[in-house]
């Protein structure tokens, strides 16, 4: 009789804290997308790649007149001159080339620095409602690292994290 009460008293303890423990799931998109300094970077970001796009166009007019002056005079010039005009048509496109290049680079980071500080906020946010509510685990539901997650066994902790943000 004392080894079933033993045995009841073990497995009961034991689906007591399967059942205590909390996983939580959140989608990060539905936060980014409504965040006021998110829009701000957007714009950021805009206007910058609005000014690339400016100065491209206008190395690309340069290089077309350059390239038209020498389709008309081309066949006037030496074979030298010809030359000289070819070295500077292929050191024009190149300067563009290299313009582009670096100016998306600096896209990129502009964007992975302006954007830091809103993950962290967002990260120290979720941190907290895990905490404050004592999940175990909680998951990003569409970050593609999470293959399924039960939405009637964890909880949704968006609204959390929304309030904590103070959306």
């Amino acid at each position: 009789m004392k080894k079933l009460l033993l045995l009841l008293a073990v497995a009961f303890s034991a689906t007591v804290v399967t059942y205590a423990q909390k996983f939580g799931h959140f989608n990060s998109s539905s936060f980014i997308d409504g965040m006021p300094a998110v829009k701000e970077v957007e714009k950021t970001l805009d206007a910058e790649q609005s000014r690339i796009e400016s100065t491209v166009a206008t190395l690309n007019e340069d290089f077309q007149k350059m390239y038209q002056e020498y389709q008309q005079k081309g066949p006037q010039m030496t074979e030298a001159d010809q030359m000289q005009k070819e070295q500077e048509l292929q050191e024009a496109y190149q300067k563009i080339q290299q313009y582009v290049q670096v100016s998306r680079q600096e896209l990129v980071q502009k964007q992975r620095e302006l954007m830091a500080p809103i993950m962290q906020k967002l990260m120290t946010a979720i941190q907290e409602v895990g905490v404050e509510n004592n999940f175990l685990y909680i998951f990003e539901e569409k970050g593609g690292l999470t293959p399924y997650v039960s939405t009637t066994k964890s909880t949704d902790i968006t609204p959390l994290v929304k309030k904590k943000l103070g959306m």
